[in-house]
């Protein structure tokens, strides 16, 4: 649907030093954005996460936005003076960081959600298993085939 995502606006051309500036400036936003993040994750507050996607999506798309202009043309870089280079290698590096340490988290977050979903079905498919045994009042469950119970499973975590 056309109207979901509208574009983002275009940004007027900027001379190496103001781009590469604001360059740096949405890599400070952004690592600021996912430290918040990993403090949520830490805090096993993952629904909160959520919260902090549409500045995080904006600010992405700027930074990406930035990054193809930059890949394209290198002479942007080349032509900033060594301390604004330093300031966006900085921010890139800070910001690469906190982004491995959302991707443990986040991951690790995923596999424990995916292990008490894995454990619910498991219990209700022993729970729904026939017995077995000789007497009318026996007890013994039958192990179930692993694939009785029908789960869907939702993406997000």
């Amino acid at each position: 649907m056309p109207g979901l995502h509208p574009r983002p606006e275009q940004k007027q051309w900027q001379p190496p030093v103001t781009f590469l500036d604001d360059m740096a400036a949405l890599a400070t936003a952004l690592d600021r954005i996912i430290t918040r993040e990993n403090a949520l994750a830490l805090e096993n507050r993952l629904m909160d996460i959520g919260a902090l996607a549409p500045e995080k999506t904006k600010i992405a798309v700027d930074y990406d936005r930035h990054a193809r202009a930059l890949k394209a043309d290198p002479a942007k870089l080349h032509a900033a003076s060594d301390e604004t280079r330093g300031r966006l290698r900085a921010a890139v590096q800070s910001l690469e960081g906190k982004l491995e340490e959302n991707r443990m988290l986040l991951g690790a977050a995923k596999d424990v959600s995916e292990g008490i979903v894995k454990a619910a079905a498991r219990a209700a498919s022993e729970a729904r298993a026939p017995t077995i045994g000789y007497a009318p009042k026996s007890t013994a469950k039958a192990r179930p085939v692993a694939a009785t119970a029908t789960i869907a499973l939702d993406k997000r975590v």
